[in-house]
């Protein structure tokens, strides 16, 4: 498990040039990231580094004259630079979230100028939300009227990223009524101030232009230093060719738009945890209490393999909701909702439990002392709000729960290909084909990742052993997929239920199905990684000193995560003291620090350490 999938020969690259992150000359160091943050000033000197590394090419797909080959690609991108510093890596990939809709739905014209602004080391903003509206689109305020070939901005966009310095927005204007009337506008903010310098909008209005202005930078809890503000639109006049797609489409391309970001969002709060992992586990493996190492007492051990659980899970479901978004689009508004919901929640969840273990330390800023956990726990914390709040998905996903029942009790899922989604090493041209906006769909009424428990229930009762599996494992993993299948059926029972009052639709019992649903659909998952693991790994299995690999084909791996789900849905009781499956995943995690290999199943390599010290 020491190669590097192709698909992530880019984010390799970032992290060997960002280097040490314990560096404080580095402009990618945790020292310059909590700097920043307590300035609260935007983390210019990197953003700018990872500009010059070549960043832009890498948000502009292959087929718009860039270099991004597929979301993947982006998601590892995102996850790289998010274990240095979020505020850097959400201003970056801000600019491909206002970008999405013109690559998805916008004319040649709009590509090529979002592409040069982008080669500039430009900053794009994605104006959505409103002061008023929040999250719900169709009700903004903000309007778009029509006089000949040009189009007349009006209204104010408010709590959105990169305004302070962007030389263009992505903005939504209603242009008619109901949610056909929607528009999507690419518009040119010319003037833009230096992202080194002050965000807030200038007194003497530079920066600023006829019909708009930037509102001042909002403080803010977490991402102290990113340009979050808003524009004042007052007469914005741009062009009939100004707008992405066709005028009232723009709903519709959000929707597209968020599908793909909701993922990329789960990378930065995996990127996230596996910092504050790093620093628990370290301090933990040095620090002595009661005579011993800290590590050796077992609620820390529990915290700890609970953390790597979820971070093992977390990449799981992403990686196939990235490869879907090219091989099975239709599958992606399901994948993606259930993303977002369940990576931000545990990785946020599991930083607090991780705060615990390094006690007082946890709320330390200075950097001699605390190298970036109390930044990294509030910056991860706002990861849930991005693209949709938990409300928001979760009423997204109670929509599609009862088709979902449907299609299982009618035999009717489609798994062809599913195990190509969660393959150990995609071949070079898995999942690089374009996003083709017109393969992908709005909902989902059939879920063929949940598909896998029925899959590995199959593989567990055949009638040949399985390699590598002791009797023991295979009688724990047969009852974990049996009770996961029964919780599912009860959960479709459920769901029918609830569908058949239309009065349900957005009560509490209808969001708590949703929640649970997404571990369900996480557990399958995990199942289909573990079978194309098994199959990749062919007869000979993995070397014996791959201490990852090992833990991978013996079904330790897919025992630890099904636990971890099945006690998240319900199904298990809270765990128990650590036993053996606990000192494995933990001697893995240890595998993982000592080889300085990000925690995960792919054997990505970081930057070697240069400095002194534990963390």
């Amino acid at each position: 498990m020491t190669t590097v999938a192709p698909v992530r020969a880019a984010a390799r690259s970032l992290e060997a040039h960002l280097a040490d992150p314990h560096d404080p000359a580095l402009p990618g160091s945790f020292h310059r990231a909590l700097a920043a943050d307590r300035a609260a000033v935007f983390p210019a000197d990197l953003c700018r580094s990872v500009q010059e590394w070549g960043v832009a090419d890498l948000l502009i797909p292959a087929s718009c004259g860039g270099r991004l080959r597929g979301l993947e690609e982006a998601f590892e991108l995102c996850r790289v630079l998010a274990r240095r510093d979020l505020t850097a890596a959400i201003a970056l990939g801000s600019n491909l979230l206002a970008a999405l809709p013109v690559w998805l739905r916008g004319s040649a014209g709009q590509q090529a100028a979002v592409a040069r602004l982008l080669r500039s080391g430009g900053y794009l903003s994605f104006a959505l939300s409103e002061r008023a509206h929040g999250a719900d689109l169709v009700a903004g305020a903000t309007t778009g009227t029509r006089d000949g070939d040009t189009w007349r901005l009006e209204g104010e966009k408010y709590l959105i990223n990169n305004t302070g310095h962007a030389g263009a927005a992505t903005i939504t204007a209603r242009t008619g009524t109901g949610p056909r009337g929607l528009t999507l506008f690419l518009a040119a903010l010319p003037d833009a101030p230096d992202p080194g310098g002050t965000p807030d909008a200038p007194a003497d209005g530079s920066g600023n232009g006829p019909g708009w202005h930037r509102l001042p930078k909002v403080a803010t809890h977490g991402l102290r230093g990113s340009a979050i503000g808003g524009l004042a639109l007052t007469g914005l006049t741009v062009h009939r060719t100004d707008a992405v797609g066709r005028p009232g489409s723009g709903l519709e391309t959000i929707l597209e738009t968020f599908q793909i970001t909701r993922v990329l969002v789960s990378g930065l709060a995996l990127g996230a945890l596996d910092t504050c992992l790093r620093r628990a586990l370290g301090f933990a493996r040095t620090r002595r209490l009661y005579g011993g190492p800290v590590l050796a007492l077992e609620p820390v051990a529990r915290r700890l393999v609970d953390a790597f659980a979820d971070l093992l899970v977390g990449e799981t479901v992403a990686a196939g909701a990235c490869r879907a978004a090219h091989d099975r689009p239709g599958q992606l508004p399901l994948q993606s909702l259930c993303a977002k919901y369940l990576i931000p929640h545990r990785a946020t969840d599991a930083i607090e439990s991780l705060g615990v273990v390094l006690g007082a330390r946890s709320y330390l800023t200075d950097p001699a002392l605390e190298p970036v956990f109390e930044k990294m726990r509030r910056d991860c914390a706002v990861t849930g709000l991005f693209d949709g709040s938990a409300p928001v998905v979760l009423g997204g996903l109670a929509d599609q729960l009862a088709p979902l029942a449907e299609a299982r009790a009618t035999g009717r899922v489609d798994t062809r290909g599913l195990p190509a989604l969660f393959a150990p090493d995609p071949d070079e041209g898995t999942g690089t084909a374009p996003l083709d906006p017109d393969r992908m769909a709005l909902d989902t009424d059939e879920d063929a990742v949940a598909a896998g428990l029925d899959r590995l229930a199959a593989v567990l009762d055949g009638p040949q052993p399985l390699p590598g599996l002791t009797a023991a494992r295979h009688t724990e993993l047969r009852t974990l997929t049996g009770r996961l299948r029964t919780a599912l059926a009860a959960l479709d029972a459920e769901a029918t239920a609830l569908a058949a009052d239309p009065a349900q639709r957005r009560t509490g019992a209808a969001y708590d199905l949703a929640a649970r649903y997404t571990h369900l659909h996480a557990a399958g998952a995990c199942a289909w990684r573990w079978l194309a693991h098994r199959e990749a790994a062919g007869p000979a299995g993995p070397a014996e000193a791959d201490t990852v690999a090992g833990f991978l084909a013996d079904g330790g791996w897919l025992t630890l995560c099904l636990r971890r789900l099945a006690g998240q849905a319900g199904v298990l009781p809270a765990a128990p003291a650590p036993d053996g499956l606990d000192a494995a995943a933990l001697a893995t995690l240890n595998d993982l620090y000592d080889r300085n290999l990000l925690f995960s199943v792919t054997g990505f390599p970081l930057a070697g350490r240069t400095t002194d010290g534990v963390s």
